[in-house]
């Protein structure tokens, strides 16, 4: 069997181009489009078709592909394209201009042509630094920590104190959204300029539409979105994006249920709302909705095992991660993930220790976890042995911190 399947794969890399222009291309499953665009040719241009037939794949059925295709641009060898080719095709591509992921890898490589110098990190996640913002009661402390050495690190404070607010962090600018305290909502803004050798927070930044404390934010595709939360309205199910470089807030359509304490990351071009307390009955809930910037609608999906408030959430593998929180009655230590394409629950083994209001993000291939109530611990879990370990203490227990890669 092994001779066989390797006598077909010589036999379609000999004829690759036939292949990615037939028809029958089209019909191909996700995994079967991978494989071709992973496989080696001679022939002149290749990569010129790949990119071409991977557009022309997830076009013929738009609805159903267009997740993919970020997955699928990552194969593409954007090196051997020429500069014309990514100026005059790839970069008017709706499907490229439509993912983050795809601009920063487009972007990288032009610029590695314009300057003529090797292609710079535009991507959170991919030094060892971490950005750690407030808590419960040190709102305005900013620290990083380097994943390496476990080493921490001062930032300037914050401009004002904030509970509960939410952060982003775009092409290195960290917007700090927001929050409250006592009684007071915010929908005031800061950015810290990392890119600044001297950085400072900035206050000079346009005021969210809501007023929102416990919500949650993520980026897609170059814009911010921020969803739920409550303010003295009440719970809210309303949600706003900004675009920075408009420097402009618009509201978009409103979530399917009201929520405080919940998650939010984006994948695949959707945005993945989670658990939190909704209005039905006051208490944790399970579900999950995804919003589809396309066609501006929020659905329902499977919903998680337990049901969650003050979790945390991300992005591993194309799989999101759901981890600790809250049930009606204790603090979970509990991790469950859902996987993109069979669109399934499963759990995770626990974290050491029970997190309620704790944050995460990804570096490195890891999943770093960080305080919650009543906890000072960081700890990691890497999806290579499906374990959590404990990496360090922290100088003070933080108690909805933001975390971010950087």
């Amino acid at each position: 069997m092994g001779d066989l399947v390797q006598a077909a794969e010589t036999f379609i890399s000999k004829n690759l181009r036939a292949v990615l222009k037939s028809a029958d291309f089209l019909q191909f499953g996700v995994d079967d489009v991978k494989a071709m665009l992973k496989l080696d040719s001679d022939e002149d241009s290749i990569d010129e078709d790949k990119y071409r037939s991977a557009v022309a794949w997830a076009l013929h059925d738009l609805d159903d592909r267009r997740k993919h295709f970020s997955d699928l641009f990552h194969l593409i060898q954007l090196e051997n394209l020429s500069k014309d080719f990514l100026i005059k095709v790839v970069q008017k591509e709706k499907l490229v201009c439509n993912s983050t992921d795809c601009m920063q890898l487009l972007v990288k490589s032009l610029l590695s042509r314009i300057c003529d110098v090797p292609a710079f990190r535009t991507k959170p996640g991919q030094s060892d630094e971490i950005l750690i913002i407030g808590g419960w009661d040190c709102q305005q402390s900013v620290v990083t920590f380097n994943t390496k050495t476990t080493q921490w690190s001062d930032l300037p404070d914050t401009n004002i104190a904030r509970r509960w607010p939410s952060a982003v962090n775009y092409n290195q600018q960290i917007l700090l959204m927001a929050g409250g305290k006592s009684r007071t909502y915010y929908n005031s803004v800061e950015m810290l300029d990392l890119n600044d050798e001297n950085p400072k927070w900035n206050s000079n930044l346009p005021s969210m539409i809501e007023k929102r404390l416990a919500f949650a934010s993520s980026l897609l595709n170059d814009l911010v979105y921020c969803a739920g939360g409550y303010n003295d309205t009440g719970r809210l199910s309303s949600c706003e994006s900004y675009n920075p470089e408009e420097r402009k807030w618009s509201s978009i359509r409103n979530m399917n249920k009201k929520r405080t304490y919940l998650a939010l990351v984006s994948a695949r071009g959707l945005l993945y709302a989670l658990g939190g307390v909704d209005d039905d009955d006051n208490n944790a809930t399970n579900t999950t909705e995804c919003y589809d910037p396309l066609n501006g609608k929020w659905e329902y999906i499977p919903p998680m095992i337990t049901c969650r408030y003050g979790l945390t959430a991300v992005v591993l593998n194309n799989e999101i991660y759901a981890i600790g929180g809250r049930d009606d009655s204790n603090r979970l230590s509990s991790v469950e993930k859902y996987n993109l394409d069979t669109k399934t629950w499963i759990d995770v083994p626990s974290m050491n220790e029970e997190r309620s209001g704790g944050s995460a993000c990804v570096v490195d291939g890891l999943i770093w976890v960080f305080g919650g109530c009543d906890s000072k611990t960081v700890e990691f879990y890497d999806p290579a042995t499906n374990k959590w370990q404990v990496s360090t203490n922290m100088d003070r227990e933080r108690y909805v911190p933001c975390v971010l890669s950087i």
